[in-house]
């Protein structure tokens, strides 16, 4: 194979010449005991070179999984790196769903305050405090490292354990996104509805504030309140964790 080395190219070839002709002198000469210590000789001498050749071809491969771990460990950082931005962004939306949470909250604990604001500040209000972002992460190198067995190539025990962890670790932070979806169709959509009118054939548009004395409304409030805190605790967790990841990533990089 082209660019491998050898055990024979290891060793002077007039050495091995030099053996073969004092080996034949022997047979010739019938001393069979200087022709032993001489083939033995060799013998050795290949031997030698085929331990050699191992160990170069052993250092040769370490090098070439050490670079293609490097590789590796740069795209995961930068796969990394986008969805901890695409995270900031998400946590910083049910940051504002919460707030605007809160405000409903004030509204139907002080009447006077519902009074005060225009319905369409409302409307705005309880969009916001609607909205439910959903995180995508961008996971195929990820995915391709862990399910190609490259993460082998990774020394580093707690990176590899680490990556193992983070779809996982996702799911688990975005429970609470997925009970307010669900319970958004089903409860809060249809309460909503009857004190709204209807723009097209999908859009709700807030008319009425009697929804706010409306006991079912107060309930849904606080549970988007609840639901909502549970959830940011948890993204913010995911993000201290991804964060960690990045900088371990970074540490086995050379530079």
């Amino acid at each position: 194979m082209t660019g491998t080395i050898t055990e024979l190219e290891l060793i002077p070839r007039d050495m091995i010449n030099l053996f073969r002709k004092i080996r034949q002198k022997m047979a010739n000469d019938n001393r069979p005991l200087m022709y032993l210590r001489y083939a033995a000789g060799e013998i050795l001498l290949v031997v030698i070179g085929i331990l050699i050749a191992l160990q170069v071809s052993d250092l040769n491969e370490k090098r070439k999984n050490s670079n293609s771990e490097q590789a590796l460990l740069k795209d995961l950082k930068s796969e990394l790196q986008g969805n901890v931005e695409a995270l900031k962004i998400i946590i910083k939306e049910h940051q504002r769903s919460l707030d605007a949470a809160l405000r409903v909250e004030s509204f139907i604990k002080d009447s006077s305050m519902l009074e005060a604001i225009p319905n369409e500040d409302l409307d705005s209000i309880l969009r916001v405090m609607n909205r439910n972002w959903t995180f995508d992460p961008k996971l195929g190198i990820l995915n391709s490292t862990i399910n190609s067995g490259k993460i082998d190539l990774i020394q580093n025990k707690e990176i590899r354990y680490e990556l193992s962890s983070i779809k996982e670790s996702i799911v688990d932070a975005f429970e609470s996104t997925d009970d307010i979806e669900q319970s958004r169709r089903t409860l809060y959509r249809p309460l909503v509805s009857k004190y709204s009118n209807i723009v097209g054939s999908k859009t709700l548009t807030f008319a009425s504030k009697n929804m706010f004395s409306d006991v079912h409304f107060a309930w849904w409030t606080d549970f988007m309140i609840l639901v909502r805190r549970e959830g940011l605790d948890e993204e913010n967790e995911l993000m201290t964790f991804l964060n960690e990841v990045n900088e371990h990533i970074e540490s086995a990089i050379k530079k």
